[in-house]
């Protein structure tokens, strides 16, 4: 009875993995594939009735629902998109009900870096291994998943020191910069940074964990990288190198995670303050 739940409605399952294969096949991440699956499959199992009936307000109606998050309505479209522009396309249906679909608005977040106190704090009383994800994440960047999935193999020499092979979203590999004992403790691993149980790395739930109950408060692993943006846009003054080093597809979406550096904030606030 447990794995129904997992299931297509009968009248979706066979396009629907069709879909999910081509995504696949397209050489899209398997946690991509995982969380379109779970999203289509909420879709069908509530609209109750097959693709080619699915109309453009049922779609509106799911989206519409109180209390999501603009980055899950986000989600949700790109998943109906995806999945009726396909089946249209393979003649599944006679028109992609998404088409006139509005856009999701997506609100400005504002950048919320861990305060290096915090972080030192953390380390005091961090195992070795916790200290090392602090390091990873105040230090390079990495996002939760990607400090599960870092092996002693990633771990590289450049022209200057040493550098890190990060497997972000998408399997897409991107290069950053690491201190000299960071890396030897990495490297001195002899497999995965952080092994799973049984086998394989950690979950990511389980960096997300210990990083939360370290820092404490508002601080999460997310406001790591937020620390690593700002403090790295601070030395550099380039958003686009910033932005590369993230990870990002777009500068768009850096400027995000940059907080005005305290030292311009500072000299902003001698240059109005009125003299005595």
């Amino acid at each position: 009875m447990a794995m129904k739940q997992f299931k297509f409605p009968s009248d979706w399952t066979v396009s629907a993995e069709a879909w999910l294969v081509s995504l696949r096949a397209a050489g899209r991440a398997e946690s991509t594939i995982s969380t379109r699956r779970r999203k289509l499959r909420s879709f069908a199992a509530w609209v109750g009735k097959p693709p080619a009936r699915v109309t453009v307000e049922d779609c509106e109606m799911w989206l519409g629902r109180d209390g999501l998050a603009a980055e899950t309505r986000k989600g949700i479209r790109a998943t109906l998109a995806g999945y009726f522009q396909w089946a249209a396309g393979r003649g599944i249906i006679s028109e992609d009900p998404t088409t006139s679909l509005p856009h999701i608005k997506q609100p400005r977040p504002h950048p919320h870096p861990c305060p290096d106190k915090v972080i030192l704090a953390a380390l005091g009383r961090a195992t070795p291994d916790e200290v090392i994800m602090l390091r990873l994440g105040a230090e390079c960047g990495l996002r939760r998943c990607e400090i599960a999935r870092v092996h002693s193999d990633d771990v590289m020499d450049d022209l200057i020191g040493k550098s890190l092979i990060v497997r972000g979203k998408g399997d897409v590999q991107r290069i950053v910069p690491i201190a000299d004992d960071l890396a030897r403790e990495i490297a001195s691993r002899d497999g995965w940074l952080l092994p799973g149980r049984w086998q394989g790395h950690v979950e990511v739930s389980y960096v997300s964990n210990h990083l939360t109950r370290l820092l404490g408060g508002p601080w999460t692993a997310h406001s790591l990288r937020h620390r690593y943006a700002t403090t790295t846009y601070e030395a550099t003054h380039d958003i686009y190198l910033v932005s590369r080093l993230l990870g990002h597809a777009s500068v768009k979406t850096t400027m995000a995670y940059v907080a005005m550096p305290d030292s311009r904030l500072r000299a902003a606030l001698g240059a109005v303050t009125l003299a005595g």
